[in-house]
């Protein structure tokens, strides 16, 4: 098993080194409202009213709704695509003004989840040389930012309903919780109550 081991980080790293890429027009609507994207740590006055930190954490939550909700949205070329330009490798690795630690290992989990959820690549074939790292990592990607693009979605649609959803502490926790909930299960008295009734 060495071999998937050494292959997995060679993808991970590789992977590390790639800036997903986002339909423009949630620059406006989306992350330039809620993240200090573009800021300087000396503009931290004009970004005191912002949810989120980085540009980077709009898409980390985005990847995550469409990563709970199982659903992927392909990019439109007709709005136009644009990098984040900040690489994977350095989400989460500065502690942030706002007072939240650093998060590394987010980064991690999101790997495993694009791994198992990227069926088309197989690790086997890339091992033995018959598909490239590059291939196996540009699937990754596109699985990615369709999981992105899917969430940017649902948050763009939140906050057109009602403009200030996401200045609610609880907004983002309230969303994973509605995704990750167990679905309702009938109750066995409404099951029975449906059955016929025994002949005697």
């Amino acid at each position: 098993m060495a071999y998937t081991v050494n292959t997995l980080a060679s993808a991970f790293e590789s992977w590390g080194k790639k800036n997903p890429s986002y339909e423009k027009h949630f620059e406006d609507t989306l992350i330039k409202p809620l993240t200090d994207f573009g800021k300087g740590t000396n503009e931290a006055s004009d970004a005191k009213g912002k949810v989120l930190g980085a540009g980077y954490e709009a898409l980390i939550m985005a990847f995550f709704i469409g990563l709970y909700s199982d659903k992927r949205l392909p990019l439109s070329k007709d709005s136009g695509i644009k990098d984040l330009g900040q690489p994977i490798q350095y989400w989460g690795n500065i502690e942030s003004r706002k007072g939240r630690r650093a998060y590394p290992r987010l980064r991690e989990y999101m790997f495993i989840a694009l791994v198992s959820k990227t069926p088309e690549i197989d690790w086997l074939e890339l091992e033995k040389g018959n598909r490239t790292l590059n291939e196996s990592v540009n699937l990754l990607m596109a699985t990615m930012e369709e999981y992105i693009n899917y969430g940017l979605s649902v948050m763009e649609e939140k906050i057109q309903s009602d403009e200030t959803y996401f200045y609610n502490n609880s907004a983002f926790l309230d969303m994973f919780r509605q995704l990750t909930a167990p679905e309702e299960t009938v109750p066995a008295s409404v099951e029975n109550d449906n059955e016929p009734e025994p002949l005697d």
